[in-house]
Protein backbone atom coordinates (compact mmCIF):
# COMPACT_ATOMS: atom_id res chain seq x y z
CA UNK A 1 0.00 0.00 0.00
CA UNK A 2 1.31 3.39 -0.68
CA UNK A 3 -0.59 6.34 1.24
CA UNK A 4 0.48 9.78 -0.55
CA UNK A 5 0.64 12.63 2.01
CA UNK A 6 2.34 15.32 -0.23
CA UNK A 7 0.30 17.07 -3.04
CA UNK A 8 3.06 17.80 -5.35
CA UNK A 9 3.67 13.58 -5.05
CA UNK A 10 -0.05 13.48 -6.26
CA UNK A 11 0.16 15.57 -9.06
CA UNK A 12 3.18 13.53 -9.87
CA UNK A 13 1.92 10.47 -9.81
CA UNK A 14 -1.72 10.47 -10.33
CA UNK A 15 -2.28 14.00 -12.52
CA UNK A 16 0.90 13.43 -14.80
CA UNK A 17 1.33 9.19 -14.90
CA UNK A 18 -2.28 8.75 -15.01
CA UNK A 19 -2.05 6.24 -17.38
CA UNK A 20 -0.07 3.72 -14.78
CA UNK A 21 -2.48 5.16 -11.88
CA UNK A 22 -6.20 5.25 -12.69
CA UNK A 23 -7.77 1.67 -11.92
CA UNK A 24 -9.12 0.68 -9.15
CA UNK A 25 -8.16 -2.22 -6.37
CA UNK A 26 -10.57 -4.89 -6.61
CA UNK A 27 -12.72 -5.40 -3.49
CA UNK A 28 -14.55 -8.32 -3.26
CA UNK A 29 -17.44 -6.30 -1.18
CA UNK A 30 -17.80 -4.49 -3.82
CA UNK A 31 -19.49 -6.64 -6.24
CA UNK A 32 -20.58 -8.94 -3.64
CA UNK A 33 -22.90 -5.99 -2.15
CA UNK A 34 -23.66 -5.02 -6.60
CA UNK A 35 -21.77 -1.81 -6.50
CA UNK A 36 -19.27 -2.86 -9.05
CA UNK A 37 -21.85 -0.93 -11.33
CA UNK A 38 -20.58 2.44 -9.80
CA UNK A 39 -18.38 4.33 -12.64
CA UNK A 40 -16.20 5.75 -9.43
CA UNK A 41 -15.46 1.73 -8.98
CA UNK A 42 -15.37 0.21 -12.28
CA UNK A 43 -12.00 -0.62 -13.54
CA UNK A 44 -9.54 1.32 -15.44
CA UNK A 45 -10.35 0.14 -19.54
CA UNK A 46 -12.83 0.41 -22.21
CA UNK A 47 -15.94 0.18 -19.95
CA UNK A 48 -14.86 2.99 -17.99
CA UNK A 49 -13.73 5.11 -20.83
CA UNK A 50 -17.44 4.55 -22.34
CA UNK A 51 -19.28 5.45 -18.97
CA UNK A 52 -17.02 8.12 -18.40
CA UNK A 53 -17.74 9.74 -21.60
CA UNK A 54 -21.38 9.57 -21.15
CA UNK A 55 -21.20 11.04 -17.64
CA UNK A 56 -18.53 13.72 -18.91
CA UNK A 57 -20.95 14.92 -21.25
CA UNK A 58 -24.36 14.53 -18.80
CA UNK A 59 -22.65 16.67 -16.18
CA UNK A 60 -20.08 18.90 -18.34
CA UNK A 61 -20.26 22.91 -17.06
CA UNK A 62 -22.38 23.81 -20.21
CA UNK A 63 -24.89 20.96 -19.40
CA UNK A 64 -25.25 22.15 -15.58
CA UNK A 65 -26.57 25.11 -17.05
CA UNK A 66 -29.81 23.91 -17.76
CA UNK A 67 -30.75 22.88 -14.03
CA UNK A 68 -29.80 26.08 -12.39
CA UNK A 69 -33.64 26.73 -11.90
CA UNK A 70 -33.98 23.15 -10.40
CA UNK A 71 -31.04 23.86 -7.77
CA UNK A 72 -33.16 27.47 -7.37
CA UNK A 73 -36.09 26.03 -6.73
CA UNK A 74 -34.64 23.34 -4.47
CA UNK A 75 -32.62 26.05 -2.52
CA UNK A 76 -35.95 28.56 -1.86
CA UNK A 77 -37.75 25.00 -0.35
CA UNK A 78 -34.29 24.87 1.78
CA UNK A 79 -34.55 27.90 3.34
CA UNK A 80 -38.09 27.71 3.95
CA UNK A 81 -38.09 24.55 5.98
CA UNK A 82 -35.04 25.94 7.93
CA UNK A 83 -37.66 28.92 8.51
CA UNK A 84 -40.27 26.65 9.74
CA UNK A 85 -38.29 24.06 11.82
CA UNK A 86 -34.86 25.86 12.62
CA UNK A 87 -33.62 22.51 14.85
CA UNK A 88 -33.77 20.29 11.70
CA UNK A 89 -30.99 21.99 10.13
CA UNK A 90 -29.07 18.39 9.31
CA UNK A 91 -32.23 17.00 8.16
CA UNK A 92 -32.64 19.73 5.49
CA UNK A 93 -29.24 20.10 4.16
CA UNK A 94 -29.75 16.59 3.18
CA UNK A 95 -33.26 16.74 1.71
CA UNK A 96 -31.75 19.72 -0.39
CA UNK A 97 -29.17 17.55 -1.83
CA UNK A 98 -31.07 14.63 -1.98
CA UNK A 99 -33.76 16.03 -3.76
CA UNK A 100 -31.80 18.07 -6.12
CA UNK A 101 -29.82 15.60 -7.54
CA UNK A 102 -33.40 13.38 -7.88
CA UNK A 103 -34.54 16.64 -9.76
CA UNK A 104 -31.61 16.80 -12.01
CA UNK A 105 -31.09 13.04 -13.28
CA UNK A 106 -34.32 11.57 -13.12
CA UNK A 107 -36.78 14.57 -13.17
CA UNK A 108 -37.95 12.95 -9.76
CA UNK A 109 -40.10 14.80 -7.02
CA UNK A 110 -38.48 13.52 -3.31
CA UNK A 111 -41.56 13.87 -0.99
CA UNK A 112 -40.37 15.52 1.97
CA UNK A 113 -40.00 12.86 4.39
CA UNK A 114 -39.25 9.14 3.99
CA UNK A 115 -38.82 9.06 0.46
CA UNK A 116 -38.98 5.35 -1.24
CA UNK A 117 -35.90 6.39 -3.47
CA UNK A 118 -34.20 8.23 -1.80
CA UNK A 119 -34.17 5.53 1.83
CA UNK A 120 -32.89 3.03 -0.96
CA UNK A 121 -30.25 5.07 -2.72
CA UNK A 122 -29.10 6.56 1.45
CA UNK A 123 -29.33 2.97 2.63
CA UNK A 124 -27.18 1.23 0.16
CA UNK A 125 -24.49 4.01 0.79
CA UNK A 126 -24.23 3.84 3.83
CA UNK A 127 -23.89 -0.21 4.07
CA UNK A 128 -20.94 0.25 1.07
CA UNK A 129 -19.07 3.06 3.19
CA UNK A 130 -18.97 0.26 6.03
CA UNK A 131 -17.28 -2.09 4.04
CA UNK A 132 -15.39 -0.37 1.39
CA UNK A 133 -11.79 -0.49 2.72
CA UNK A 134 -9.50 -3.38 3.00
CA UNK A 135 -10.14 -5.22 7.19
CA UNK A 136 -13.54 -3.21 7.04
CA UNK A 137 -15.08 -7.11 5.96
CA UNK A 138 -13.32 -10.53 6.43
CA UNK A 139 -13.88 -10.85 3.04
CA UNK A 140 -11.53 -7.81 1.64
CA UNK A 141 -8.53 -9.41 3.31
CA UNK A 142 -9.25 -13.25 2.58
CA UNK A 143 -11.23 -12.89 -1.00
CA UNK A 144 -11.13 -16.54 -1.15
CA UNK A 145 -13.90 -16.16 1.70
CA UNK A 146 -16.91 -15.05 -0.78
CA UNK A 147 -16.21 -19.22 -2.68
CA UNK A 148 -17.83 -20.37 0.79
CA UNK A 149 -21.25 -21.22 1.66
CA UNK A 150 -23.36 -18.89 3.51
CA UNK A 151 -24.10 -20.95 6.29
CA UNK A 152 -19.95 -21.70 6.55
CA UNK A 153 -18.73 -19.86 10.22
CA UNK A 154 -17.51 -16.33 9.46
CA UNK A 155 -19.51 -15.77 6.38
CA UNK A 156 -22.12 -13.49 7.80
CA UNK A 157 -20.46 -11.04 5.14
CA UNK A 158 -22.54 -12.92 2.44
CA UNK A 159 -26.12 -11.95 4.27
CA UNK A 160 -25.36 -8.41 4.42
CA UNK A 161 -23.72 -8.04 0.84
CA UNK A 162 -27.00 -9.47 0.06
CA UNK A 163 -29.22 -7.03 1.28
CA UNK A 164 -27.20 -4.43 -0.17
CA UNK A 165 -27.50 -5.75 -3.24
CA UNK A 166 -31.08 -5.76 -3.42
CA UNK A 167 -30.43 -1.97 -2.39
CA UNK A 168 -28.13 -1.54 -5.21
CA UNK A 169 -30.73 -3.36 -7.89
CA UNK A 170 -32.99 -1.13 -6.85
CA UNK A 171 -31.29 2.21 -7.08
CA UNK A 172 -29.66 1.27 -10.26
CA UNK A 173 -33.37 0.14 -11.98
CA UNK A 174 -36.40 1.82 -10.36
CA UNK A 175 -35.82 5.66 -10.71
CA UNK A 176 -34.59 4.60 -14.42
CA UNK A 177 -38.05 2.74 -15.01
CA UNK A 178 -40.12 5.92 -13.65
CA UNK A 179 -38.19 8.15 -16.06
CA UNK A 180 -39.06 5.78 -18.92
CA UNK A 181 -43.07 5.62 -17.69
CA UNK A 182 -42.83 8.94 -17.32
CA UNK A 183 -41.70 9.45 -21.15
CA UNK A 184 -44.20 6.81 -22.19
CA UNK A 185 -46.97 9.13 -21.08
CA UNK A 186 -45.51 12.27 -22.47
CA UNK A 187 -45.50 14.33 -18.94
CA UNK A 188 -41.47 14.03 -18.24
CA UNK A 189 -39.67 16.83 -17.21
CA UNK A 190 -36.40 17.57 -18.32
CA UNK A 191 -33.89 15.55 -16.91
CA UNK A 192 -30.40 14.08 -17.40
CA UNK A 193 -31.87 10.69 -18.04
CA UNK A 194 -34.40 11.62 -20.67
CA UNK A 195 -32.23 13.77 -21.99
CA UNK A 196 -29.74 10.49 -22.62
CA UNK A 197 -32.42 8.25 -23.44
CA UNK A 198 -33.52 10.82 -26.16
CA UNK A 199 -29.74 10.46 -27.57
CA UNK A 200 -29.92 6.75 -27.90
CA UNK A 201 -27.41 6.48 -24.95
CA UNK A 202 -27.14 2.50 -24.32
CA UNK A 203 -29.62 1.73 -21.43
CA UNK A 204 -27.29 -0.09 -19.74
CA UNK A 205 -24.97 2.93 -19.44
CA UNK A 206 -27.33 4.98 -18.68
CA UNK A 207 -28.73 3.25 -15.40
CA UNK A 208 -25.00 3.17 -14.12
CA UNK A 209 -24.07 6.83 -15.10
CA UNK A 210 -27.36 7.76 -13.27
CA UNK A 211 -26.76 5.76 -10.22
CA UNK A 212 -23.34 7.01 -9.93
CA UNK A 213 -24.41 10.92 -10.59
CA UNK A 214 -26.65 10.18 -7.60
CA UNK A 215 -24.78 8.42 -4.66
CA UNK A 216 -21.13 9.68 -5.48
CA UNK A 217 -22.70 13.46 -5.33
CA UNK A 218 -25.45 13.48 -2.41
CA UNK A 219 -23.16 11.98 0.29
CA UNK A 220 -20.34 14.67 0.12
CA UNK A 221 -22.48 17.45 -0.62
CA UNK A 222 -24.61 17.36 2.45
CA UNK A 223 -20.85 16.49 4.19
CA UNK A 224 -19.54 19.92 2.88
CA UNK A 225 -22.72 21.82 3.44
CA UNK A 226 -22.42 20.29 7.50
CA UNK A 227 -19.43 21.43 7.24
CA UNK A 228 -19.44 24.63 6.20
CA UNK A 229 -22.67 25.26 8.98
CA UNK A 230 -20.43 24.15 11.97
CA UNK A 231 -17.40 26.45 10.60
CA UNK A 232 -19.89 29.62 10.68
CA UNK A 233 -20.87 28.51 14.27
CA UNK A 234 -17.06 28.12 15.17
CA UNK A 235 -15.64 31.51 13.47
CA UNK A 236 -18.71 33.72 13.64
CA UNK A 237 -16.32 36.65 12.49
CA UNK A 238 -16.00 35.09 8.64
CA UNK A 239 -19.97 34.86 8.88
CA UNK A 240 -20.44 38.62 9.43
CA UNK A 241 -17.69 39.33 6.79
CA UNK A 242 -19.48 36.84 3.78
CA UNK A 243 -23.08 38.17 4.91
CA UNK A 244 -21.47 42.30 4.62
CA UNK A 245 -20.66 40.79 1.21
CA UNK A 246 -23.89 39.62 0.23
CA UNK A 247 -26.17 42.46 1.87
CA UNK A 248 -23.50 44.66 -0.49
CA UNK A 249 -24.80 42.90 -3.48
CA UNK A 250 -28.37 41.87 -2.78
CA UNK A 251 -29.04 45.13 -0.97
CA UNK A 252 -31.34 42.75 1.18
CA UNK A 253 -33.70 43.25 -1.06
CA UNK A 254 -34.09 39.91 -3.18
CA UNK A 255 -32.47 36.80 -2.57
CA UNK A 256 -29.11 35.44 -4.08
CA UNK A 257 -28.52 33.63 -7.65
CA UNK A 258 -25.83 32.70 -9.67
CA UNK A 259 -25.52 36.03 -11.64
CA UNK A 260 -23.90 37.04 -8.13
CA UNK A 261 -21.31 34.64 -8.13
CA UNK A 262 -18.51 36.33 -9.84
CA UNK A 263 -19.32 39.33 -7.90
CA UNK A 264 -18.85 37.72 -4.29
CA UNK A 265 -15.22 37.03 -3.81
CA UNK A 266 -15.73 36.65 -0.18
CA UNK A 267 -18.16 34.15 -0.73
CA UNK A 268 -15.98 32.59 -3.19
CA UNK A 269 -12.89 32.24 -0.81
CA UNK A 270 -15.10 31.16 1.85
CA UNK A 271 -16.75 28.41 -0.32
CA UNK A 272 -13.06 27.42 -1.31
CA UNK A 273 -11.86 27.63 2.51
CA UNK A 274 -15.00 24.81 3.19
CA UNK A 275 -13.36 23.03 1.03
CA UNK A 276 -10.20 22.97 2.76
CA UNK A 277 -11.22 22.95 6.33
CA UNK A 278 -13.72 20.31 6.25
CA UNK A 279 -12.96 16.79 6.26
CA UNK A 280 -15.43 14.95 3.99
CA UNK A 281 -13.80 12.73 2.46
CA UNK A 282 -10.15 12.36 4.30
CA UNK A 283 -8.81 9.74 2.36
CA UNK A 284 -10.99 9.84 -0.71
CA UNK A 285 -11.00 6.58 -3.03
CA UNK A 286 -8.37 4.47 -3.67
CA UNK A 287 -6.10 4.16 -6.72
CA UNK A 288 -4.09 1.29 -8.21
CA UNK A 289 -1.11 0.98 -10.31
CA UNK A 290 -1.37 -1.26 -13.32
CA UNK A 291 2.50 -1.31 -13.93
CA UNK A 292 5.86 -0.88 -12.13
CA UNK A 293 7.26 2.46 -11.88
CA UNK A 294 9.88 3.70 -9.66
CA UNK A 295 9.74 7.55 -8.54
CA UNK A 296 12.63 9.50 -6.87
CA UNK A 297 14.35 5.97 -6.39
CA UNK A 298 11.29 4.28 -4.85
CA UNK A 299 10.59 1.21 -6.62
CA UNK A 300 6.36 1.33 -7.08
CA UNK A 301 4.96 -2.76 -7.78
CA UNK A 302 2.26 -3.35 -10.17
CA UNK A 303 -1.37 -3.63 -8.27
CA UNK A 304 -0.10 -0.92 -5.64
CA UNK A 305 -3.27 0.42 -3.63
CA UNK A 306 -2.71 4.39 -3.60
CA UNK A 307 -4.64 6.08 -1.13
CA UNK A 308 -4.57 10.08 -1.51
CA UNK A 309 -4.25 11.62 2.23
CA UNK A 310 -6.69 14.51 1.55
CA UNK A 311 -6.52 15.64 4.94
CA UNK A 312 -2.59 15.85 4.77
CA UNK A 313 -2.62 18.06 1.92
CA UNK A 314 -5.65 20.40 2.46
CA UNK A 315 -3.50 20.75 6.23
CA UNK A 316 0.19 21.13 5.28
CA UNK A 317 0.94 24.33 7.46
CA UNK A 318 3.68 25.25 4.64
CA UNK A 319 0.96 25.97 2.07
CA UNK A 320 -1.83 26.48 4.48
CA UNK A 321 -0.70 28.68 7.87
CA UNK A 322 -2.89 27.74 10.62
CA UNK A 323 -4.46 25.03 9.03
CA UNK A 324 -7.35 24.22 11.61
CA UNK A 325 -8.30 27.94 11.53
CA UNK A 326 -11.08 28.98 9.16
CA UNK A 327 -9.88 31.52 6.78
CA UNK A 328 -10.81 32.42 3.82
CA UNK A 329 -8.15 35.56 2.94
CA UNK A 330 -5.82 32.79 2.89
CA UNK A 331 -7.57 32.59 -1.26
CA UNK A 332 -7.60 36.36 -1.65
CA UNK A 333 -4.19 38.25 -2.90
CA UNK A 334 -2.71 41.27 -1.69
CA UNK A 335 -4.62 43.23 -4.29
CA UNK A 336 -7.84 41.50 -3.20
CA UNK A 337 -8.60 39.23 -6.03
CA UNK A 338 -8.79 35.14 -5.83
CA UNK A 339 -5.86 33.50 -6.35
CA UNK A 340 -5.29 30.23 -8.42
CA UNK A 341 -5.20 27.85 -5.50
CA UNK A 342 -9.43 25.84 -5.78
CA UNK A 343 -9.00 24.09 -2.77
CA UNK A 344 -10.43 20.96 -5.25
CA UNK A 345 -8.23 18.30 -3.42
CA UNK A 346 -11.12 16.74 -2.31
CA UNK A 347 -12.56 15.80 -6.05
CA UNK A 348 -9.46 13.75 -6.99
CA UNK A 349 -6.80 13.42 -8.89
CA UNK A 350 -5.71 12.54 -12.70
CA UNK A 351 -8.18 10.48 -14.74
CA UNK A 352 -10.40 9.78 -11.53
CA UNK A 353 -11.21 13.44 -10.86
CA UNK A 354 -15.37 13.85 -9.71
CA UNK A 355 -17.07 14.11 -13.13
CA UNK A 356 -19.93 15.75 -10.95
CA UNK A 357 -17.65 18.51 -9.32
CA UNK A 358 -19.43 21.18 -11.38
CA UNK A 359 -22.65 20.27 -10.05
CA UNK A 360 -22.06 20.03 -6.40
CA UNK A 361 -20.03 23.22 -6.75
CA UNK A 362 -22.96 25.44 -7.59
CA UNK A 363 -25.48 23.32 -5.57
CA UNK A 364 -22.78 23.85 -2.45
CA UNK A 365 -22.19 27.41 -3.21
CA UNK A 366 -25.85 28.55 -3.72
CA UNK A 367 -27.04 26.93 -0.72
CA UNK A 368 -24.55 28.43 1.58
CA UNK A 369 -25.12 32.22 0.13
CA UNK A 370 -28.77 31.69 0.72
CA UNK A 371 -28.79 30.28 4.29
CA UNK A 372 -26.36 33.59 5.13
CA UNK A 373 -28.50 36.36 3.70
CA UNK A 374 -31.50 35.37 5.17
CA UNK A 375 -30.19 33.64 8.82
CA UNK A 376 -27.59 33.91 11.77
CA UNK A 377 -26.30 31.15 12.69
CA UNK A 378 -25.49 31.62 16.61
CA UNK A 379 -23.78 29.42 19.55
CA UNK A 380 -26.66 28.38 21.33
CA UNK A 381 -26.58 29.32 25.17
CA UNK A 382 -27.01 27.30 28.53
CA UNK A 383 -29.03 28.01 31.63
CA UNK A 384 -26.99 30.55 32.17
CA UNK A 385 -27.15 32.41 29.26
CA UNK A 386 -23.21 31.82 28.46
CA UNK A 387 -22.24 30.72 25.08
CA UNK A 388 -21.77 26.63 23.98
CA UNK A 389 -18.58 26.12 22.69
CA UNK A 390 -18.79 24.36 19.30
CA UNK A 391 -16.40 21.21 19.30
CA UNK A 392 -15.03 20.33 15.80
CA UNK A 393 -15.67 16.42 16.28
CA UNK A 394 -16.41 14.42 12.98
CA UNK A 395 -17.60 10.89 12.81
CA UNK A 396 -15.59 8.23 10.91
CA UNK A 397 -15.94 6.64 7.61
CA UNK A 398 -14.81 7.09 3.82
CA UNK A 399 -17.28 10.20 3.93
CA UNK A 400 -17.21 12.00 7.70
CA UNK A 401 -19.62 14.65 9.34
CA UNK A 402 -19.74 16.66 11.76
CA UNK A 403 -20.88 15.38 15.50
CA UNK A 404 -23.90 16.96 16.55
CA UNK A 405 -23.85 20.06 18.52
CA UNK A 406 -25.86 22.76 19.86
CA UNK A 407 -27.18 25.49 18.07
CA UNK A 408 -29.27 28.11 17.39
CA UNK A 409 -30.65 29.67 13.80
CA UNK A 410 -32.60 32.61 13.38
CA UNK A 411 -33.67 35.30 10.52
CA UNK A 412 -31.36 38.08 10.63
CA UNK A 413 -34.61 40.85 10.49
CA UNK A 414 -38.26 40.36 9.71
CA UNK A 415 -37.07 41.63 5.97
CA UNK A 416 -35.05 38.69 6.00
CA UNK A 417 -38.11 36.27 7.51
CA UNK A 418 -40.39 38.08 5.09
CA UNK A 419 -38.22 37.41 1.55
CA UNK A 420 -37.99 33.56 2.52
CA UNK A 421 -41.95 33.51 3.01
CA UNK A 422 -42.44 35.23 -0.23
CA UNK A 423 -39.72 32.46 -2.35
CA UNK A 424 -41.55 30.40 -4.51
CA UNK A 425 -41.12 26.93 -4.45
CA UNK A 426 -42.36 24.56 -7.87
CA UNK A 427 -43.05 21.25 -8.69
CA UNK A 428 -40.31 19.94 -11.55
CA UNK A 429 -41.78 21.11 -15.18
Amino acid sequence: MLIINSEKVAEDLLDKRSQNYSDRPKIPMVALMGWDFSVGLLPYGPSWRKHRKVMHQALSPTAMLDYRGTQLNKVHQLVKNTLQVPDNIEAHLRTFTASTIMAVIYGYEMAPQNDFFASIANRASEMLTNCFFPGAALVNAFPVLQHLPEWFPGTGFKHYAKICRKLTHELRELPFEFVQEQMAEGIAPHSMVSEMLEKNEEEDVIKSVAGTAYSSTVETSASTLLSFMLAMFVFPDVQKKAQAEIDRITSGNRMPDFGDRPSMIYLEATYREVLRWGRVAPLGLPHMTTGHDVYEGYFIPKDTFVLANIWSMTHNEDKYPEPMRFMPERFIDANGRLTDDRAEQLFGFGRRICVGKYFAEESVWIAMVSILAVFDLIKAKDEHGREIDVVTEYTKGVIIYPKPYPFCITPRSPRAAQLVQQTEVHDCE
